[in-house]
């Protein structure tokens, strides 16, 4: 991949507070606040770039970058790292991961960046999500497609359209995804409930402070 080095741990910060201060940002993440931006650290002796979350050694959340590591591509990398971190129930270098490392790509290093990662992609055989669905608040959700492979025998919180065009809410175990994944079947305290895919627009796990029913 081409690489667009940046002059110190400065400059990558800089450029990570430009990204995350986007409209493009906020609006896919906006639990993930500029405010919030990782604490770079130069990485003396580490052999790679990596995310690490706060923890209670660490208070903050860190990005280390050793001196090799400091390009924008790699300082993406990392925020799509500290952007997904909290969705425990998706793999880390998973299809959302690389289908939200080709979008920011995109968006911030052109279109040509990203055409050159999604043909390293498919010469290495990595698997893409699929495009963020949108909701009615007109915020784009990634990791619908992801969780739906993923979870089926687990239980779901299920976001979509319902045929009058309100927005509705249902909560079960995944049974099935139907022929061809056209429809979502889902088992809950009330009962079976048939959702078509297309109608879609979140899958969430559920949340481990929800109370139980």
């Amino acid at each position: 991949m081409p690489v667009s080095p940046l002059p110190g741990l400065d400059a990558c910060a800089a450029f990570a507070d430009r990204v995350v201060g986007t409209l493009w940002w906020e609006a896919r993440f906006p639990t993930h606040a500029i405010d919030q931006v990782p604490r770079l650290r130069p990485g003396n002796g580490a052999r790679q770039a990596f995310f690490r979350p706060a923890d209670d050694i660490a208070k903050d959340a860190t990005i280390t970058l050793p001196r090799r590591y400091r390009t924008k591509g790699v300082v993406l990398h990392e925020l799509v790292h500290w952007a997904l971190w909290n969705e425990a129930d998706l793999p880390h270098h998973g299809r959302t991961f690389t289908r939200v490392l080709l979008d920011i790509t995109e968006e911030f290093l052109g279109a040509t960046r990203a055409a050159i990662l999604a043909a390293s992609y498919r010469a290495e055989r990595v698997h893409v999500g699929r495009a963020p669905r949108v909701g009615p608040d007109g915020r784009p959700r990634y990791g619908c497609d992801e969780r739906l492979r993923l979870s089926r025998g687990k239980q779901l919180v299920v976001r979509f359209r319902s045929p009058d065009g309100d927005t509705a809410t249902a909560v079960g175990i995944l049974v099935t995804t139907g022929p061809g994944g056209h429809e979502l079947v889902l088992e809950g305290a009330d009962g079976i409930t048939r959702v078509p895919t297309k109608c879609v627009w979140a899958v969430d796990a559920p949340s481990p402070y929800a109370p139980s029913r």
